[in-house]
């Protein structure tokens, strides 16, 4: 009898077992590639406040023109340098990364809002310095990716 047929034969099925075995193991264990993206999120946060962008690279706004005048006109956001530099940091927990500020006015920065005495209130505008970018979210998806593939 005339035909065609494919003989598939499989050695090794231990060993693709063994791998995805592994990778599950480490998808549950992922606070080493968390740590990694948590350093990389201070990194980019950083080079916000260089480039005084938000995470989606838009401008921050201006500083007012009283604010100019009494701060010499210096990069916004980086008067003391304390929430640039002292104040922003990470935690893993499990499998989530926090990144966050622990200054006082880092909120009404991020965010925007009223401040200051009941005499005399200000509108601060919002000029985001946390968040992901779409290259962070690349890069922690690249680094957990490889971390559970390759270990």
């Amino acid at each position: 009898m005339a035909g065609t047929h494919i003989n598939v034969e499989m050695h090794g099925i231990d060993v693709v077992q063994d791998m995805f075995r592994q990778m599950r193991e480490r998808s549950r264990h992922l606070d080493t590639a968390m740590k990694e993206v948590g350093e990389h999120m201070l990194e980019s946060t950083q080079e916000r406040f260089d480039a005084e962008k938000d995470p989606d690279g838009n401008k921050w706004a201006p500083h007012s023109e009283v604010t100019k005048k009494r701060r010499g006109g210096g990069k916004i956001l980086t008067d003391t340098g304390r929430l640039r530099h002292n104040s922003i940091s990470y935690r893993v927990e499990g499998d989530t990364l926090i990144v966050g500020a622990n200054a006082v006015y880092a909120a009404i920065h991020q965010l925007g809002g009223e401040a200051g005495r009941k005499s005399h209130r200000v509108m601060i505008p919002a000029r985001p310095y946390l968040g992901f970018s779409g290259g962070d979210r690349q890069y922690a998806m690249d680094t957990i990716r490889d971390y559970i593939v390759e270990g």
